[in-house]
């Protein structure tokens, strides 16, 4: 299974391999990945050793420019005398679906609650005050886009394991600027939103899209 921060860098990367190599040479590299792994592209992101092995296949030592150009154009670290690591995000995609749900009360609201409370998506959404009706629909979308993660298990009234939830982010900055002007996040798009992410203890050593795309420099 691939982790939570595999599934939030996943799709956008998707997009921008397809967008640089080409639907020819995208074709090539999906029918190797099915010949020799059983996976499409896709599938192969979230197990990025595979998709990395392929690129070398293809294109020798040259896959160490295009996976930099892939990393300078979806994130950056950095990481300041505390030893923590902030993110910029590079890539338009994923810093408007990192907006656009920051700026979902509801789902906001999930995601402050499992960080600062790990637990069983009931107790989350008891905590949060969101119907359920709702809330498991909205807490399966942050799952799927990585922004909401597994962290440990508790035991159920009949002795059964439950996964416990936690948010990827400890502290998100959002700033769109434009002319002077800032925006906060429920405003209209006019530029390029202004992310930066701070990952919870861990998750960066979990991507294989980050050991991989960073290779050789110091995290």
């Amino acid at each position: 299974m691939p982790s939570a921060l595999d599934r939030l860098l996943g799709q956008a990367l998707e997009s921008m391999i397809r967008e640089k190599l080409g639907q020819k040479t995208c074709e090539k590299i999906e029918a190797r990945l099915r010949e020799r792994y059983g996976l499409d592209l896709a599938e192969s992101i979230n197990d990025f050793y595979t998709l990395d092995a392929t690129l070398r296949e293809f294109f020798s030592s040259g896959a160490d420019a295009i996976e930099e150009d892939f990393a300078n154009q979806l994130i950056s670290i950095n990481t300041p005398a505390d030893g923590r690591h902030w993110i910029s995000i590079a890539n338009r995609e994923l810093a408007e679906l990192i907006l656009a749900t920051y700026g979902d009360k509801d789902k906001r609201i999930i995601l402050e609650v499992a960080f600062i409370n790990p637990s069983v998506i009931l107790d989350i959404l008891e905590a949060a005050r969101i119907p359920k009706s709702s809330g498991y629909r909205l807490i399966n979308q942050l799952v799927e886009n990585g922004l909401l993660t597994e962290q440990g298990y508790a035991e159920s009234a009949d002795g059964k394991k439950v996964n416990k939830y936690t948010a990827l982010f400890e502290k998100v900055n959002i700033e769109i600027d434009t002319n002077g002007l800032i925006f906060d996040a429920g405003s209209p798009l006019p530029s390029f939103p202004i992310v930066e992410v701070l990952l919870k203890e861990n998750i960066l050593n979990e991507s294989q899209i980050i050991r991989v795309l960073l290779r050789g420099k110091k995290l």
